[in-house]
């Protein structure tokens, strides 16, 4: 069992100064005129729409969490919505990049046919059939949404350093430490909720097993489409880098409180399928 006397602790994470100092939208801040310059290459601009994409896609995640014992939790209720709204406005960001290369919105490009396979089936659930699924499960449940979201952080990370990495533009690395400074408070939730909700639980590690072995990285992926989820997993996870980038997720996970390397080898495996 774990030894933290109060897993509400607000000295580990203040939800309500989290919830009051809110990111709202930023794109005033960003400096945009260089792109008109010396723009990004076209693979960068596809990585970014992408990212934008993931980031927007929260409300269709909220939906999946909320129906399940995770919406009678305040403290990671209030997060959640705090954090949806923040990913919002790192979307509108991401716009404001596209539209200073003189490219259309994120929502106003067709994204194309969506990938049609058994682990996406099942990362397709709705809501009612997750609902019902979740009612056996009980707060255990809220560690594998908490772990979850913790790796997606890392895939995620590891999908703005390649953007950076690749095309070596100082205003676009200045937009993305912008970002990550949003992003920043959200890894560090999932972070602390993750860890104690483990080393509490051994049902909650059983079940957070279970979810990360069939898990379709990143959160969302499976609403993008097929050809852009295939150039998203082979820019960041492709090649030798993208492997040692996919076992270095793959550690993390398997030093998480009842993980071990196993369930790290088995999220590798599908992040470089």
């Amino acid at each position: 069992m774990s030894t933290r006397s109060d897993p509400y602790d607000s000295t580990d994470f203040d939800i309500r100064e989290f919830t009051l100092t809110a990111q709202g939208a930023f794109r005033d801040e960003l400096q945009l005129d260089s792109f008109a310059t010396t723009p990004l290459d076209d693979d960068s601009l596809r990585l970014l729409r992408h990212l934008g994409r993931l980031e927007s896609a929260t409300m269709e995640h909220l939906r999946n969490l909320l129906v399940t014992a995770t919406h009678k939790d305040a403290r990671v209720t209030a997060f959640l919505v705090t954090w949806a709204f923040e990913k919002f406005w790192i979307a509108d960001a991401i716009d404001a990049v596209l539209q200073a290369h003189g490219l259309p919105r994120l929502k106003e490009v067709d994204e194309g046919p969506r990938r049609h396979s058994a682990s996406d089936a099942v990362e397709r659930r709705g809501p009612i059939t997750r609902a019902i699924e979740a009612m056996g499960k009980g707060v255990p449940i809220v560690a594998v949404h908490m772990t979850t979201g913790l790796v997606d952080e890392w895939v995620l990370g590891d999908a703005y350093d390649v953007l950076v990495e690749r095309a070596a533009d100082p205003a676009l690395s200045a937009v993305v430490a912008r970002i990550r400074t949003v992003k920043s408070r959200h890894e560090r939730f999932f972070d602390i909720e993750s860890r104690w909700r483990l080393d509490d639980s051994p049902r909650a590690v059983k079940q957070t097993r279970a979810s990360l072995a069939t898990a379709v990285w990143p959160i969302g992926a499976v609403e993008r489409a097929d050809a852009e989820r295939t150039f998203f997993d082979t820019i960041v996870y492709g090649g030798a880098a993208g492997h040692v980038r996919a076992d270095a997720v793959g550690d993390r996970v398997a030093g998480l409180p009842g993980l071990d390397p196993s369930i790290g080898s088995a999220v590798t495996r599908k992040l470089t399928a």
